[in-house]
């Protein structure tokens, strides 16, 4: 990602949410909040982004959008949308039974901590993230009511998470917290990644829980999902937003303690959640993982 700039893969996904949102096929799958966000932050963002946004809404684009999805990663669409449906679940699930803090990392445009705010008016929530794409948000969303999201912006993949910057917000390392870093660590090198899991845990008091993403490295060494073609790789090459890290489940629980995994998610668990759309493909090659402390 250049360094004034948004990300672009972030800007994608708020415009693939928009286009799963007016299809009413699919518009119980995302939100209205947060389709109305993501068309709100295209709208801000450039001439280009907001002449996309209304494109995606038209029910002549469907096709097209089908076509271009089937070319490029079969199924990604609903891929992205059952993700944050599943770590939805898990969030609210969390504050339900006591959480008060959510950290959301690299929280490009979603909508998740203004929409549980209203939901769990106790709760309170940060969103970390590049401060390009932090920017981009806050110019969208400033008339919304964000009284109990903080904002930090850090690019994570160059200086880390400073622990005094979150907690001079008035983050509390000794309540519990749900973290959540959804579509972001595939970005950074194994390194960065595992210094990243050492730093949240010093931040976590007992109880507290991770929720992230992860790419299932291939056994040919290759980090992608599985249907992906070579345009795709061609366009995060060329944005600079390259897959960097992948790994197996089997490793995994060594490189994140001291957190201790609970369950994984993968595309078959994320099939069961899309009502009615079974026989709908959907991407294979990312993960959640849920992990506790």
């Amino acid at each position: 990602m250049q360094d004034e700039q948004a990300s672009r893969t972030a800007l994608l996904i708020a415009a693939s949410l928009v286009l799963l949102h007016y299809d009413p096929k699919y518009s119980r799958l995302v939100s209205k909040s947060s389709a109305d966000l993501c068309a709100h932050v295209l709208e801000k963002h450039s001439s280009q982004t907001r002449l996309f946004s209304n494109i995606v809404r038209q029910s002549w684009f469907r096709p097209i959008a089908k076509l271009i999805e089937r070319i490029t990663i079969p199924g990604i669409l609903l891929h992205y949308a059952s993700r944050k449906k599943c770590i939805r679940g898990l969030v609210r699930s969390a504050l339900a039974n006591g959480v008060t803090q959510v950290v959301i990392l690299g929280a490009g445009f979603d909508a998740l901590s203004s929409e549980l705010q209203r939901e769990f008016p106790t709760a309170r929530f940060w969103e970390i993230d590049h401060p390009a794409t932090q920017r981009h948000k806050l110019r969208a969303c400033s008339e919304i009511g964000i009284e109990r999201v903080h904002f930090v912006a850090v690019d994570l993949s160059a200086a880390g998470l400073e622990r005094e910057a979150l907690i001079s917000s008035g983050f509390d390392p000794a309540r519990r917290t749900f973290w959540i870093a959804e579509g972001l660590l595939m970005y950074f090198p194994a390194d960065v990644v595992s210094s990243l899991m050492k730093t949240l845990s010093t931040l976590s008091a007992p109880g507290s829980q991770l929720a992230f993403t992860f790419m299932e490295k291939g056994s040919d060494g290759r980090i992608q999902f599985n249907s992906q073609s070579k345009l795709v790789d061609w366009w995060l090459h060329r944005r600079g937003e390259s897959f960097l890290w992948g790994t197996a489940r089997s490793d995994l629980v060594e490189l994140v303690r001291p957190w201790r995994v609970v369950r994984f998610f993968d595309h078959d668990d994320l099939r069961q959640m899309k009502s009615g759309l079974a026989d709908e493909p959907i991407a294979k090659g990312e993960v959640i993982c849920l992990a506790e402390i």
